[in-house]
């Protein structure tokens, strides 16, 4: 008897397996029946894994499963169907006509630990929507996307050149530099202060940020198997992951702590306030979803993304012109024409800086910051261009197919600036130019990331000659391809040579 009980023992991993395996084949059952995109053959329970990882640039996957299966097209992850939607008129028919179809966001391992089902990331429906709304109206308010907030940015910028300055020529890592200004935009608006550069806690959840959207790919093998996250040790990086997290939501608990401490009604200086005062709104209403989780999550969201996508941008920029010198000397040859050495450059600038913002948006586009945007789903059945569409299925919008479009750009392997500049000097903005994404659920930092982006590289290159270190060859191919939740350049350092010292 003790020989039979231990011969069909089944721990929690073996059940789990088991469990899955059930759901598996009810859901190839259901899906047989429908007339799914067509798709590379896939192993179940382990779906298309090899085929996104047959290369270690993603976008050169992405490209070759486009090209062969064309513009919606179907991938298993795990057990899990993805439909991914390429080109610009399939991204346009489904999330801009359609957006209200497949405006959610699919339930995964990641959201529900990390996100708690919270925030405004990873948040769908109604709770979506109405904490959208606040966010963006509240952010207004303190002067996301207004002239408003260029004071602030040039104080950012300022240190930033000073920070800079410190380091004498000599080669170094621009990156964290670039990421603690950026950052201070985003959190003079949520949190009401700024933090310095050589603040440790602060250093420490700026490293955290960097590393996570940087080795985002072990996470995802998790999200589609989450059983992997019960084997011993922590080789997808799932502990520590939450181990970060816990630590970044310390960091802004202590924050929101000190805000109820000082909390004063008539005195709304940032974000973290306005919900303050919109949770005493809400206090009598039991299903309120103003509650001080929401709060908590809804700040790391905006933490999180008013800070790396703009701050990856920039690095981009840099790197680039330092290895295009040709091009650099265009933009400062720009910058000194129409701004002078005496002012940092403002947004009145803009429309006189054409070159300048021409470089900028060959930036967004070659080095395509968000290669698939976040995923959507649908919450019922639906169809696109004939094809069966399950509720629940994950849809991953490629932006590469688009920003990388022969047929839009002709040659969109060659950074060449140029493209957005029209025969008469004025600039070009096509309207397939989305590196922000597009439709209801596109970046909502775009118009704060495209100021910050529009207000600190021209003031970089109108204070310094960016170079490679003495005696060493940046090569931008070879610096490619670090593809996480963002794409970012392999670490570098350089040079910043002060002009006209």
């Amino acid at each position: 008897m003790e020989f039979i009980e231990h011969d069909f023992y089944l721990n929690p991993i073996c059940i789990g397996l088991i469990a899955l395996l059930i759901l598996t084949l009810c859901m190839y059952k259901r899906q047989g029946r429908a007339k799914l995109p067509p798709g590379p053959w896939h192993i179940p329970f382990i779906g298309n894994a090899w085929e996104l990882a047959a290369d270690p640039d993603l976008r050169k996957s992405l490209r070759r499963l486009h090209k062969q299966y064309g513009d919606i097209y179907r991938l298993y992850m795990g057990p899990k169907l993805a439909v991914v939607i390429s080109g610009y008129e399939a991204i346009k028919e489904v999330f801009v006509k359609r957006g209200g179809e497949f405006s959610d966001r699919p339930d995964s391992l990641f959201s529900s630990l990390i996100a708690e089902n919270q925030g405004i990331v990873s948040t769908s429906g109604d709770v979506w929507k109405e904490h959208r709304k606040f966010t963006l109206t509240t952010l207004r308010n303190f002067g996301f996307g207004k002239t408003s907030l260029e004071e602030k940015i040039h104080t950012e910028i300022s240190i930033l050149l000073s920070e800079i300055t410190k380091q004498n020529e000599e080669p170094f890592r621009i990156q964290l530099l670039v990421q603690t200004s950026v950052s201070n935009v985003i959190n003079a608006m949520i949190f009401g202060r700024h933090f310095k550069h050589d603040d440790p806690k602060f250093g420490k959840v700026m490293a955290i940020f960097d590393e996570h959207f940087e080795n985002n790919g072990p996470n995802n093998v998790v999200a589609f198997f989450p059983f992997l996250r019960f084997l011993p040790g922590d080789m997808f990086h799932v502990k520590k992951t939450l181990r970060n997290v816990k630590y970044v939501e310390e960091f802004i608990g202590d924050l929101i702590d000190k805000h109820m401490e000082n909390y004063d009604e008539k005195k709304m200086e940032d974000f973290i306030d306005a919900f303050l005062l919109e949770m005493k709104n809400h206090q009598d209403q039991k299903d309120s979803t103003f509650t001080k989780k929401q709060l908590s999550k809804t700040v790391l969201d905006l933490f999180s993304a008013g800070t790396e996508t703009t701050a990856t941008t920039i690095t981009w920029a840099l790197l680039y012109l330092a290895v295009k010198q040709d091009i650099q000397a265009r933009v400062f040859h720009e910058i000194n024409k129409v701004v002078g050495t005496d002012r940092l450059p403002s947004l009145q600038d803009k429309r006189k800086l054409v070159y300048t913002e021409a470089f900028i948006m060959e930036i967004l586009r070659s080095c395509n910051i968000v290669t698939v945007s976040l995923p959507h789903t649908c919450s019922v059945d639906l169809k696109i261009r004939g094809f069966d569409i399950p509720k629940g299925t994950t849809l991953l919008p490629d932006i590469d197919s688009v920003l990388f479009d022969p047929k839009i750009w002709g040659d969109p392997e060659e950074f060449r600036p140029e493209r957005f500049i029209g025969e008469e000097g004025t600039l070009l903005k096509p309207e397939e130019f989305i590196p922000f994404f597009t439709g209801r659920r596109n970046c909502v930092g775009e118009s704060l990331a495209r100021m910050e982006l529009d207000l600190f590289i021209p003031a970089l290159v109108q204070r310094f000659e960016f170079l490679p270190p003495e005696g060493i060859t940046l090569d931008i191919k070879e610096l490619d391809g670090v593809f996480g939740i963002t794409h970012k350049p392999k670490p570098f350092e350089i040079r910043a040579k002060l002009r006209n010292k």
